[in-house]
This record gives structure tokens, C-alpha cells and sequence, in this order.
């Protein structure tokens, strides 16, 4: 968060709109934290792109850890 308060200021200064920032932070293992699907609701995205995405997060795991094994295609 604090990395981006810049950026927001920036943005804010720029263009004259306010700026929310919502911390969205996925584990390897697809895990969020309780706070994940309130923000999600204050950005109109539902439960069923959540799992999507955690979905796609072990997918991406997977195929890290088995091209550092070596048994990627």
C-alpha cells in the first residue's frame, strides 16, 4: 500500500479524481485474506471470477515448480 500511495497522489493531482486502493493479494497455494471478497464486492467482481483466479494461480504453480524439476514439456 504504501508503495502505491505515489502513484495514487500522482494520479489524483493528474487527472482530478479520487483513487481507492485495495490490497488483492493471492498466495502460491490460491489462499486470500478475509478482507479479499469485501474488496472484491467494492469493485463489482464476483465469487466465481475469485475462483478463476485461484484457479489460475495453482495452475501457474504447478507448471513453475515442474519446469524447475525439469519434467516440463
Amino acid at each position: 500500500m504504501r508503495k502505491m500511495k505515489n502513484l495514487a497522489l500522482e494520479i489524483n493531482t493528474a487527472w482530478k479524481i479520487n483513487v481507492l486502493m485495495y490490497p488483492l493479494v493471492t498466495s502460491v497455494e490460491g489462499i486470500v485474506t478475509r478482507t479479499f471478497l469485501k474488496y472484491l464486492e467494492n469493485i463489482c467482481v464476483t465469487r466465481n471470477n475469485l475462483r478463476v483466479g485461484q484457479k489460475a494461480v495453482l495452475l501457474q504453480t504447478c507448471h513453475i515448480e515442474r519446469k524447475f524439476l525439469g519434467h516440463a514439456p
